[in-house]
């Protein structure tokens, strides 16, 4: 499966555009977004790769704020992080990734946890300040509200930040995070195959 999003943020100025990429060798998103952080403009593009399982890989990210920045984060077999080919011990228990201006790192986590309604769970995230580029470990939970064919609702519940509820569709993309982001475009995009 094949597709590009489009995401704004609900009260900044700002956009994100994803292509993502799902087969049977795992899960790629690749990414660029312009966003207003705290009063300051920053562009990002950051490519993020899961297996086929949805564990979290290996994440790129340049992020251009008074000049470029970059950072490589990846998780091995083991569950090791690495940072920039540095070993992060602070990061051990963390499961997934979770950039602070990015809607599509909910589905990686969500996709993990496969909740029914009534349902919770809780994971450690290694939580990325897009402005500063800090890495921190965190703790944040998801709480399965409601569901119906075409999209769930949740609650999540972010360590540091106040809760919020997520609206996703049946692949656990990002619709709406409550006074966030909302999606305005998506499209599933097909290879032609006439030669």
């Amino acid at each position: 499966m094949q597709q590009s999003l489009v995401w704004k943020p609900w009260d900044n100025p700002g956009v994100e555009h994803l292509n993502l990429d799902i087969d049977s060798n795992g899960v790629n998103a690749s990414s660029h977004l312009l966003q207003n952080i705290r009063g300051n403009n920053i562009a990002a593009t950051y490519t993020l790769n899961c297996d086929a399982r949805w564990r979290f890989r290996r994440l790129w990210l340049k992020v251009d704020n008074h000049g470029p920045r970059s950072l490589e984060l990846r998780r091995d077999m083991r569950g090791q992080w690495f940072l920039n080919g540095v070993l992060r011990d602070d990061l051990q228990h963390c499961q997934q990734v979770m950039l602070s201006a990015s809607p599509y790192t909910h589905t990686p986590a969500l996709q993990r946890c496969a909740l029914e309604v009534g349902q919770s769970e809780q994971l450690a995230v290694a939580y990325i300040d897009l402005l500063s580029l800090k890495i921190e470990a965190r703790l944040q939970r998801y709480h399965c509200l409601q569901q119906n064919n075409a999209q769930t609702l949740y609650r999540c519940e972010a360590e540091g930040h106040p809760s919020c509820e997520l609206t996703v569709d049946q692949f656990s993309l990002l619709q709406k995070a409550s006074e966030q982001f909302v999606r305005v475009s998506q499209r599933r995009l097909h290879l032609n195959t006439w030669v």
